[in-house]
C-alpha cells in the first residue's frame, strides 16, 4: 500500500502542515509437499473389499512486512528519503512448518451394503513449544445402504426409492494458533531518544512468553441419512452433528498492570449442535422443460460451556443472575465499553448492555427512574434499573444484562432453475434469520435526525440531539438482522447452429448480483460478521453483466 499525503491533507498533528508519504508491503508464501501411497489387497472371497492409504504432507510458510514512512518532503513531489525530515522504518518476517502423517482404511461388505472408514492423523507445528508441538486425531464413519438389504427388496419400494442410507460417524481435528512465536519473547523498535548526535534506539516487549499453548481440540459427533427418490430425480441429505471444542484457543483480556491488554490462552469449552438439511430435485422435466432446485437449510445452536477457573480467568459476575462472563473483542469508543460477551451457559458473542423504556419526558420522571445529572433531562435515554438489590434507585453497570444475540436462529438458500427450449433462466436467494444486529449508526442517518426529540416533538423513538452525550450501550441499538436477498438472477438464450459450423452455440446473457434484499434492518446491510455490529459504510453494490458465450 503506497499513500501520498500533500500538507492539506496530512493528519499527524507534530507535522500538520507538510508532505508525507508511507509505503506498506506484506508478502506471504507457503508451499504443500503431498505424498500418498495406496495399498489395496485381494481376498479369496467377494464379499469384502479393503483399501488403504498413507500420507505424508509437508508444509512451509513465510512472511514478510515492510513499512516506511517519511514526513516533511520538499512541496508538491514525492522524494527519496534523503530529502525528508523525518523517516522511520520497519521490517519483519515469519516463518512456520507444518509436518501430517495420515493413514485411513476403508472397509466394504457384500458389495457396498455396509462400510467402515478410519483414519488417524497426526500433526506437528512449529506453532507450538517443545512437548506440545504434535497432536493426534483420529476419526471413524459407518454407512448402512439399508435399499440393498434383502427384507428392502420384499419391500417393493424399488420404483420409488432408489437409494437409502444411514451414516453415523465420530471423529476429533485439531486447530493451531495464528500466530507464530508464541513460545518465545518478543521485542519491537520503541523509538529514537535524545538530540542530535545523543541518540539512543529503544526496544519492548511485544508478547508474554507463552510456552503451554497446545492443540485446541474438536470433537464431533454426526448422524447423517441419504434418501433418493423416483430414480433420483428426488434427494435429500439430512445431517445432526454435535461438536465440543475443548482447550480453546483465543485471546483472553488480562489486567493492565501486566503491560499487556490480551493474550493467548487454552481455556474453556464450546459446543455447536444442529441439523442440515440439502433437498434437491427436477419438479418437471419433458421434451421442452426442465425446471428443478436445491433447498439449504440449516440450525445451529452454540453454547459456551465453560471459561475455566473463573479466579484465573477473572470472569465478571452478573450480580443479578449469577452469570459468570468476560469481555470479547475490542472496547467501542462510541459506548466506552465492550459490546460483545462470552458467558457461561449463553450463545457466544450475545451482546450485553442496558435496557431502554423509551425517552425520558420530564426531569421528575428521568429522577424518579434512576437517572442523574444530563441523563435525566428530557430527551435522554430513559435506561431501566433491573437490579434493586442494591437498595438505591439508581442506573450503574450491575443494571446491564443480556440484550441480544448476534447468532441466527437458522439460515437457509434456494437455487431455481428452468429451461425452455432454449431459453433459461435461474435464480438463487439466500436468508439468515432470528439474529440480532447492533446497528451503531441508528442516530446517525439524514432520514432519522429530523425525527429527534424536541419539546414540541416528544417522541419515545428516539432522542433529542446532544453532542455531550455519555451514550450506554443499550438494547435500543440492537434491530432484528433477518433478510432474504435475491443474490443473483441470469436468464439466457442459447442460439443453435449447425453441425458443420465452426461453433456450435451461441449463449446470449444478463445476468444480475445483489439484486434485491428484502430486510426490516435500518441500515445499508444486514450481512455483518459473527460479532453482529454494524459500523455503516457503503450500500452493497448491484452489478449487472451482459455476455456472450461461445461454445466450439
Amino acid at each position: 500500500v503506497n499513500t501520498y499525503l500533500p500538507s492539506t491533507l496530512t493528519t499527524d498533528s507534530w507535522m500538520n502542515g507538510v508532505n508525507s508519504t508511507t509505503n506498506n508491503e506484506y508478502k506471504s508464501l507457503a508451499f504443500t509437499n503431498r505424498e500418498k501411497l495406496i495399498f489395496i489387497p485381494k481376498f479369496n472371497v467377494d464379499w469384502v473389499n479393503l483399501s488403504t492409504m498413507l500420507q505424508f504432507e509437508f508444509t512451509t510458510g513465510n512472511g514478510t512486512s515492510q513499512y516506511l514512512a517519511q514526513n516533511g518532503l520538499p512541496t508538491g513531489i514525492e522524494s527519496s528519503v534523503a530529502n525528508a525530515y523525518r523517516t522511520s522504518s520497519t521490517s519483519g518476517t515469519s516463518e512456520w512448518r507444518r509436518a501430517s502423517m495420515l493413514g485411513s482404511m476403508h472397509l466394504a461388505f457384500f458389495d457396498g451394503r455396509y462400510s467402515f472408514d478410519a483414519t488417524v492423523r497426526r500433526d506437528g507445528s512449529t506453532k507450538f513449544g517443545a512437548g506440545r508441538k504434535w497432536g493426534t486425531f483420529p476419526g471413524i464413519s459407518l454407512r448402512w445402504n439399508i435399499n440393498q438389504e434383502p427384507f428392502f427388496e420384499k419391500l417393493h419400494l424399488g420404483k420409488i426409492v432408489s437409494m437409502l442410507s444411514f451414516r453415523p460417524s465420530w471423529g476429533r481435528s485439531g486447530r493451531e494458533p495464528g500466530s507464530e512465536y508464541l513460545m518465545y519473547n518478543k521485542y519491537s523498535s520503541y523509538g529514537v531518544y535524545g538530540s542530535g548526535s545523543n541518540t539512543h534506539s529503544a526496544i519492548s516487549p511485544d508478547n508474554l512468553r507463552l510456552t503451554d499453548i497446545r492443540w485446541e481440540i474438536v470433537e464431533s459427533w454426526n448422524l447423517g441419512a441419504n434418501l433418493n427418490l423416483f430414480d433420483d430425480l428426488l434427494q435429500f441429505d439430512f445431517n445432526y452433528y454435535n461438536k465440543v471444542t475443548d482447550d480453546l484457543l483465543r485471546e483472553r483480556n488480562i489486567a493492565p498492570s501486566s503491560g499487556y491488554d490480551k493474550m493467548w490462552v487454552n481455556d474453556g469449552k464450546i459446543r455447536n449442535r444442529g441439523i442440515e438439511l440439502t433437498v434437491d430435485g427436477v419438479f418437471f422435466r419433458n421434451r421442452d422443460w426442465n425446471v428443478g432446485g436445491t433447498f439449504v437449510f440449516s440450525r445451529n445452536r452454540n453454547e459456551v460451556l465453560s471459561l475455566g477457573n473463573a479466579l484465573e480467568a477473572g470472569l465478571n459476575t452478573d450480580k443479578r443472575t449469577g452469570m459468570q462472563f468476560e469481555y470479547y473483542g475490542n472496547s467501542m469508543e462510541q459506548f466506552r465499553s465492550y459490546t460483545n460477551i462470552l458467558a457461561v451457559g449463553q450463545p457466544m458473542y450475545v451482546f450485553y448492555g442496558y435496557q431502554v423504556n423509551g425517552m425520558v419526558q420530564s426531569l421528575a420522571e428521568g429522577l424518579e427512574a434512576g437517572l442523574s445529572g444530563d441523563d435525566a433531562l428530557p430527551g435522554e435515554f430513559k435506561y431501566m434499573d433491573i437490579y434493586n438489590e442494591d437498595g438505591m434507585a439508581t442506573i450503574n453497570e450491575d443494571d446491564r444484562c443480556i440484550i441480544g444475540d448476534p447468532n441466527p436462529d437458522w439460515t437457509a438458500s434456494l437455487a431455481l432453475n428452468a429451461s425452455w427450449k432454449n431459453l433459461d433462466l435461474s435464480l438463487f436467494f439466500n436468508g439468515v434469520f432470528g439474529n440480532d444486529v447492533l446497528n451503531t449508526k441508528r442516530f446517525d442517518q439524514p432520514d432519522n435526525s429530523p425525527l429527534r426529540w424536541t419539546e414540541d416533538n416528544p417522541t419515545d423513538k428516539y432522542p433529542r440531539l446532544n453532542a455531550n452525550r455519555q451514550t450506554k450501550l443499550s438494547d435500543w441499538w440492537i434491530e432484528d438482522g433477518s433478510f432474504v436477498r435475491l443474490q443473483t438472477v441470469t436468464l439466457g438464450y442459447t442460439l443453435p447452429f449447425r453441425k458443420n459450423d465452426t461453433s456450435k452455440s451461441v449463449r446470449l446473457y444478463v445476468s444480475g448480483d445483489n439484486v434485491f434484499t428484502f430486510s426490516k434492518f435500518g441500515g445499508y446491510d444486514p450481512e455483518v460478521g459473527i460479532l453482529g455490529i454494524y459500523y455503516g459504510g457503503y450500500p452493497r453494490l448491484r452489478k449487472w453483466t451482459i455476455g456472450v458465450d461461445f461454445t466450439f
